[in-house]
């Protein structure tokens, strides 16, 4: 065994030769202190009694041989030797009495450690009533132990506490968003917004409002089937929406187009939603809104806005019309109140003329004809005659013209656009808002060669008017009663694939602040009474909405404002940029 031990525990290298003994004595007992460190517990207790074992028993028989004889030295030695040999074999089994003790205690701790680590704190403490070290580590890990079931049980509470807070935010989510699906559901349901889902890819709706149902006389359930898209929005007779549909592509989606129902009603209808594609599938979700009273509405409100516009204009074009109505008269009744006194002068020359051919008193004849002539002022008459009849002729023409130019402006638009002449259409409006602007501006007209413009010549003169009226009303605030005249400038001209005409003024400008809200409903920067703030409003939603045009503006304060209004010429792209 001891041979044994010394081979485990010898150094593995040699020392060099010349190195010093004492060195590598050293040396070699640091490697076989290193290595019993390396050992187990109980290996070590064993060889620790097992040593000291043996030096005891070196001891006591060197003490022994030292005080006896030869004789009874070699009967000593063996009774040494039993007897080292019992003290060995009951250090050997002290050792192993102890180890086994010692390693139970730590195989104790290692199991309570597994339980705790498996989750089990109820079994984990130990037996801490021993006052050695693994006595004060099993009081140390009890007391971990004790420190970790704390901790648990604060985990637990606090899991249980979130675990409930979550619970009842989950709760009032989901009663929120039934509350507000409850909510969008009755509201959609109570208008003539209906909401749907279309599944294009199986052309069919997944969802649809109860109001959809209702209009469209079509079951509900026929709704949901695969195909029923062919039969609730035939392409024949929807062929807008259903290229609108095809058209769509992923993010928001609005337009307008004419509804043909299977009940044979057709109505126009605002369809607005999202489009998504996934999985090869494409779903529209979103609302139809069926605008047609809107547009009924909105059309009768711009009639009304026209009608105003003209009631407005209304004594300015009498005062218009009766101007030449009025010297048309006064020329009238001078050729009328002439012809008498003419009549009496021919009636005294063919009486002259009978005297001649008859050879009766010409003489006297011709004083009576000379006399006529100087009663009736024939000369005056004869002057002034021609310039009646042609300053009547004149004033004929201004009053026709006036008559034409409100025709022609109030002239009610068709249902789709017509081809129009704009220099032709802005010269009606100007004879028509001549008593709005002759008192504080003169207008200076430069028309350029326009080709036809597809319009609603209706509505585009009712703009020229809102701005004109703006321009005369601005001036009138800079001239106001000093009898100068500002400037009203009027343009037209072809710009690219666009007509743009310009109206410009010498007036106060716009506001900074005001100029951002000039074509909000209802604003106005004019005083009460004078502007119902509706003008540039409706202006705007005519350019922009109907015709796919612009209308923008620049100003300076002080010098004057320029209207900006561009009309695309393409009659297709006026359409798809308005819807």
């Amino acid at each position: 065994m001891k041979l044994a031990f010394m081979r485990r525990f010898a150094p593995t290298h040699r020392p060099a030769q010349g190195q010093d003994s004492d060195a590598a004595r050293g040396g070699a007992m640091m490697n076989i202190a290193a290595r019993l460190r390396d050992l187990p517990l109980r290996t070590q207790l064993i060889l620790l009694f097992a040593f000291l074992s043996i030096a005891t028993t070196a001891i006591w028989t060197a003490t022994l041989t030292a005080f006896l004889t030869d004789e009874m030295r070699s009967h000593a030695v063996w009774i040494a030797v039993a007897f080292g040999a019992n003290i060995v074999l009951c250090a050997l089994v002290l050792a192993v009495q102890m180890s086994r003790h010692i390693a139970r205690r730590l195989v104790q701790i290692a199991d309570a450690a597994n339980r705790m680590a498996a989750g089990d704190l109820s079994r984990a403490r130990l037996d801490d009533s021993a006052r050695d070290e693994i006595g004060a580590l099993a009081h140390a890990f009890n007391a971990m132990v004790s420190e970790l079931d704390r901790l648990s049980v604060e985990h637990d509470q606090m899991v249980s506490t979130e675990r409930e807070r979550l619970e009842s935010l989950v709760c009032e989510r989901t009663q929120a968003l039934e509350q507000s699906r409850e909510m969008f559901r009755l509201m959609a349901e109570s208008t003539n917004a209906v909401p749907f889902t279309l599944d294009l890819t199986r052309g069919c709706f997944t969802y649809i409002g109860a109001q959809g149902v209702a209009d469209s006389g079509v079951p509900e359930h026929r709704w949901r089937e695969p195909g029923a898209l062919d039969i609730v929005i035939p392409r024949a007779e929807n062929p807008e929406v259903r290229r609108r549909f095809d058209e769509c592509e992923d993010g928001r989606f609005e337009f307008v187009a004419t509804f043909s129902q299977p009940n044979s009603r057709h109505t126009e209808v605002r369809w607005t939603g999202t489009c998504e594609s996934a999985a090869g599938s494409k779903v529209l979700r979103g609302l139809m809104l069926d605008i047609t009273e809107v547009r009924r509405l909105g059309r009768e409100l711009t009639a009304a806005q026209k009608l105003e516009s003209v009631g407005r204009l209304a004594a300015g074009v009498a005062h218009e019309i009766n101007t030449p109505v009025q010297f048309v008269s006064d020329n009238v009744q001078f050729v009328r109140t002439s012809l008498p006194d003419i009549a009496a002068v021919v009636g005294a020359y063919r009486n002259l003329q009978q005297a001649v051919q008859s050879g009766g008193d010409v003489g006297a004849a011709a004083r009576l004809a000379v006399k006529a002539e100087e009663t009736a002022d024939l000369d005056y008459v004869l002057e002034n005659a021609p310039l009646a009849i042609e300053s009547s002729i004149d004033g004929l023409g201004r009053i026709a013209t006036i008559v034409r130019s409100m025709k022609e402006f109030a002239h009610p638009d068709q249902g789709e656009k017509k081809f129009a002449d704009l220099n032709q259409a802005i010269r009606s409006t100007l004879v028509i808002a001549h008593n709005e602007y002759k008192y504080v501006a003169e207008v200076d007209t430069q028309f350029s060669d326009l080709p036809a413009v597809p319009c609603f010549l209706g509505e585009i003169n009712q703009v020229i008017l809102n701005l004109l009226v703006n321009a005369s009303h601005a001036i009138s605030d800079v001239v106001k009663d000093s009898g100068g005249l500002g400037k009203i400038t009027v343009r037209t001209r072809l710009d690219g694939d666009a007509v743009e005409i310009s109206i410009a003024d010498t007036g106060t400008g716009i506001p900074v602040a005001a100029r951002d809200k000039i074509f909000d409903p209802f604003f106005t920067t004019k005083e009460v009474g004078k502007g119902t703030g509706q003008g540039l409003a409706i202006a705007r939603s005519v350019v922009v909405n109907k015709h796919g045009g612009t209308l923008r503006f620049e100003t300076e304060c002080g010098k004057g404002t320029t209207f900006f209004l561009r009309l695309p010429l393409d009659a297709a792209d006026a359409k798809q940029a308005a819807a």
